[in-house]
């Protein structure tokens, strides 16, 4: 009797044994691959060439974006610090649903490599997804904002190079920025956002926030036009260290769709226009002794032929 047992719970054994077998291969066909989550280096030498686009032909990419405008905690400074804040989020949808740690070291070294004064950046594959974290401080935050002698400021991501970055892809879909701003009162927001939440007094300061999602009917701004104004606080200039100045260029990154290549030469075309160079030298030489000899020959039969009618005009006399 124990024998029957033993040997009917050994055939069930197997049989649920199949059964997690096949399970297995059910579910590893069937979930996508995922990316080892972890840090991506970000090469301190700018690109020197333009990409070759389409970039991930025939993949879907979603894009997000965030920037905030304030203080936060910056690698390798202490404490909070006056900074702006952009971060970057590439994912993909569909079969797969992650990009690679080497795909994210190709978007990071493409569009965001480069070092800077009073400049961070950060990256690495989180939750399947490419993340870049950059921090600007001190002067390199009017990249981001102007502010004149009468105290009116205005902030603006870097959203004409987002939307190069973006329209690189072969298929794209940006769907959403985040924009959060504190140290300015009266703010609005330009650019029709979906969402806004303005002038909350926070603490001993006014906060304000807007978010375009095209989920929402929102259409992503497109240029560098400031997407938010208002009136500069005392915590701006004080706490904030903010300064009056026009908006600068944003340097890092490099855009790299502004690089212009050196343009080169082939060694054998170089050197085949330098022999034929050679070669017509040479033929105009020849041609020129040719017609000089020519000449020559010609006046010599002339003079020959002077000589012989003087001659006979002597000899009729």
């Amino acid at each position: 009797m124990m024998a029957t047992v033993t040997g009917v719970g050994r055939r069930v054994a197997r049989w649920v044994a199949g059964l997690a077998a096949v399970a297995c291969c059910v579910a590893g066909a069937a979930l996508p691959a995922q990316a080892d989550d972890g840090p991506v280096p970000v090469p301190s030498t700018p690109p020197t060439a333009a990409p070759t686009t389409p970039l991930f032909p025939g993949r879907t990419i979603h894009l997000s974006a965030r920037f905030e405008f304030g203080e936060d905690i910056v690698p390798g400074q202490q404490g909070i610090t006056p900074t702006a804040y952009l971060k970057l989020e590439f994912s993909q949808w569909g079969n797969g649903w992650s990009l690679t740690e080497q795909e994210c070291q190709d978007l990071v070294s493409t569009f965001w490599s480069g070092t800077g004064p009073d400049y961070q950046v950060e990256a690495a594959v989180k939750y399947d997804d490419c993340q870049i974290e950059a921090y600007y401080m001190g002067e390199a935050r009017h990249a981001f904002y102007s502010l004149d002698e009468s105290g009116h400021m205005q902030v603006r991501p870097p959203m004409a190079y987002l939307n190069q970055i973006a329209t690189s892809f072969d298929n794209v879909l940006f769907e959403r920025l985040d924009f959060d701003a504190k140290g300015l009162n009266n703010a609005h927001c330009n650019a029709n956002p979906s969402k806004e939440d303005l002038n909350k007094l926070v603490v001993v300061s006014h906060a304000s926030s807007c978010v375009w999602d095209v989920h929402d009917g929102a259409t992503i701004p497109t240029t560098d036009e400031p997407l938010m104004e208002g009136d500069a606080e005392d915590y701006f200039t004080g706490k904030l260290a903010g300064t009056v100045g026009p908006f600068t260029e944003l340097n890092p990154p490099i855009n790299p769709f502004t690089i212009t290549p050196a343009p080169t030469t082939d060694p054998a075309t170089g050197a085949s226009a330098a022999a034929s160079g050679d070669q017509s030298e040479t033929g105009k030489s020849s041609s020129t002794g040719l017609l000089i000899g020519i000449g020559a020959a010609i006046a010599a039969l002339l003079l020959v032929g002077a000589g012989a009618l003087v001659v006979a005009l002597r000899r009729k006399k």
